[in-house]
């Protein structure tokens, strides 16, 4: 289950966030934060200190998805 969840489950989560985020904040920087903020705290209460591998790809992956939604709205 936790497979189902680091690989398909949270990058869902992230890049309908990412989108969502950007259109109603118009800032790209927003939702990476919150989501690095929320995967970090998730690492240490949840999760162990080896899921903070997939806290920096999933924080990549929202900056390159707010990215791409600033570059695509202008």
């Amino acid at each position: 289950m936790e497979f189902l969840l680091v690989l398909f489950i949270c990058p869902i989560i992230v890049l309908t966030a990412s989108i969502k985020g950007y259109l109603i904040t118009k800032k790209w920087f927003v939702v990476p934060a919150v989501t690095f903020i929320a995967f970090t705290i998730l690492t240490f209460t949840i999760f162990n200190k080896t899921f903070f591998f997939w806290v920096i790809v999933y924080t990549l992956l929202s900056i390159i998805v707010s990215l791409i939604m600033k570059f695509k709205k202008k």
